[in-house]
């Protein structure tokens, strides 16, 4: 660590304010900030630094040192790194666990997480086979799902929409509900494995994934029909394209069921879909030569009643940078 970032005694707050520049030099000076917030005892610093562990930014990725940074986090009493701990052990986080006074409590859970458990390929129903329609009964837990919409329910913005012609999503009377658009800052060991096990379950690269959103849509809210792939011959599309690739898969994930109406409609195949909470829709948007595909036509239909909660993720055909 350098001698300028020790002197300065660089808190959690500090070290987020460096990492949100836009340089090498910030990440560099970010990283060696956390790592002295971790050293000063600061739980959160420890649950952000698993997350660049976890991802492997600015440090070696590894998921072993992920866990014993969430595990550090909990020792020192982040109720956040103590409820994923428990999370990713499938414990959930019974009122017991969260009163437990045995500090050995976290370890004995921290050893018991199993990446291989979570990225195991799950059962697939297929329910259309040209465009690729598949089904995931129970690919989370209930309680994972409660994690996820605790973690967007007060950060949700207006939904955007990718335009033909520029390359920054803007407002559109198409989409009227509402998400929280998950950047790197805002990860957590949790979201990060959901990450993992939709890559495992779809054979591509994490790194091949999207920045996630959580969507939240009330009565009448919603994303009426469009296609997810990127058009080639729009501008905007095109550029995007170029950068990132083409947008090949998209993958939903049902965060609750208390809901009327609200399927994810395909009207082209006469198809839709309503899962229970934590039950999984995956589609292909191009076809098998790796064309866009229109048959993909597909729309969020509004809730009727109560609110509807999906995690959404999209998948390019390259890894990112």
């Amino acid at each position: 660590m350098s001698e300028a970032v020790k002197g300065d005694q660089p808190n959690l707050s500090q070290a987020l304010e460096i990492l949100r520049g836009d340089t090498p030099s910030h990440l560099r000076r970010g990283i060696e900030a956390l790592e002295f917030a971790v050293e000063a005892k600061e739980p959160e610093a420890s649950c952000l630094l698993a997350v660049f562990a976890a991802i492997g930014i600015g440090i070696p990725q590894s998921w072993p040192r992920a866990l014993d940074l969430l595990l550090g986090g909990a020792q020192a009493g982040s109720s956040s790194a103590r409820r994923q701990l428990a999370l990713l052990a499938g414990a959930g986080y019974p009122q017991s666990l969260a009163d437990a006074g045995d500090s050995g409590i976290w370890c004995r859970l921290r050893d018991s997480i199993s990446l291989e458990r979570w990225t195991s390929p799950p059962d697939k129903r297929v329910l259309c086979k040209a465009p690729v329609v598949v089904a995931i009964g129970g690919f989370l837990s209930d309680e994972v799902c409660a994690w996820l919409v605790g973690r967007a329910a007060d950060r949700l913005r207006p939904a955007l929409l990718y335009g033909g012609q520029s390359t920054s999503p803007q407002r559109s009377a198409a989409r009227t509900n509402s998400a929280f658009e998950i950047d790197v800052l805002d990860f957590d060991l949790v979201i990060l494995m959901v990450r993992a096990r939709i890559a495992a379950t779809l054979g591509v690269p994490v790194r091949a994934l999207e920045p996630p959103q959580i969507m939240h849509y009330e009565v009448g809210e919603e994303f009426a029909p469009h296609r997810d792939f990127l058009a080639p011959e729009l501008p905007g599309h095109a550029a995007d394209i170029a950068r990132q690739g083409q947008r090949i898969v998209t993958f939903l994930i049902y965060l609750n069921s208390e809901f009327e109406g609200g399927e994810t409609d395909f009207p082209v195949l006469a198809l839709a879909y309503k899962g229970a909470t934590g039950d999984a829709l995956y589609f292909g948007n191009v076809d098998s030569a790796g064309v866009p595909d229109p048959r993909t036509l597909h729309a969020g239909l509004p809730p009727t009643r109560g609110e509807k909660w999906l995690f959404s993720q999209w998948v390019r055909d390259r890894v990112r940078a």
